[in-house]
């Protein structure tokens, strides 16, 4: 069975992260632990800035850490936890957000109705993957340029497709960062926790992401986030 971690966050809950790790593209091995550990720390900043507003955060824990073809295992264990999730708390809000192939999983299963807003992280995307169910979504996608793992570019095809179809979705690309985004992690991670928290608590985004979002054509699909300005200490010098 597919499992969901201990809960993160409130004891009263009224809003639910659900954080999808990477895996595999084929493999009927177990989940793939190592998988979680560059996501606890954003499962953090959501905590750190949602709990006293009821918000919780579940990883999900995979049957296997292969897609699987046809059989696509991981988008079944979505489903259960979604269904989990009401089970334990009733219709709250729900925000998903998923790495690589998690980003994949996501996207299959972000037309449940309880869905409030898509967070895509270096997402694993094919062009046969559907758009049709992120109609009226908030979605961000963030993905690094230098990714060599899963392709930018494709995440930016995808992000043209579902726009198209009335998603409300920014993508922020990172020019230096590879696949763990540990490139400019401040600064995306601040964008992706303000745009959680304006998807499950606020209700109202920022400026700059209500620009993206609401952009037409290809506008806010490539918004590169400023990058961080180092002081020399007092009295420092260089040699």
């Amino acid at each position: 069975m597919p499992k969901l971690s201990r809960r993160c966050g409130a004891r009263s809950v009224r809003a639910v992260v659900l954080v999808l790790p990477g895996g595999e593209a084929e493999s009927r091995r177990p989940h793939l632990w190592s998988a979680e550990a560059f996501l606890w720390p954003l499962a953090a900043r959501f905590v750190g800035r949602g709990r006293r507003h009821g918000l919780a955060v579940h990883v999900l824990r995979y049957r296997y850490r292969g897609w699987n073809g046809e059989r696509a295992d991981p988008v079944a264990d979505a489903r259960w936890a979604l269904a989990e999730v009401r089970r334990r708390y009733g219709p709250v809000p729900v925000g998903l957000v998923g790495h690589s192939l998690g980003g994949r999983v996501a996207v299959h299963v972000a037309g449940d109705a309880r869905v409030a807003g898509v967070v895509l992280l270096a997402p694993w995307l094919e062009e046969a993957d559907p758009v049709g169910q992120l109609t009226g979504r908030a979605v961000l996608v963030v993905h690094g340029v230098r990714d060599r793992h899963t392709d930018p570019v494709m995440s930016y095809r995808f992000a043209v497709r579902a726009r198209r179809v009335g998603a409300r979705i920014g993508r922020v690309e990172l020019p230096r960062a590879g696949h763990l985004l540990l490139r400019q992690w401040r600064a995306w991670t601040v964008r992706v926790t303000d745009f959680v928290d304006a998807s499950l608590i606020a209700g109202r985004f920022g400026s700059s992401m209500r620009g993206a979002i609401g952009a037409v054509g290809s506008g806010g699909l490539r918004e590169h986030l400023p990058r961080r300005r180092w002081r020399r200490r007092c009295g420092s010098s260089r040699s």
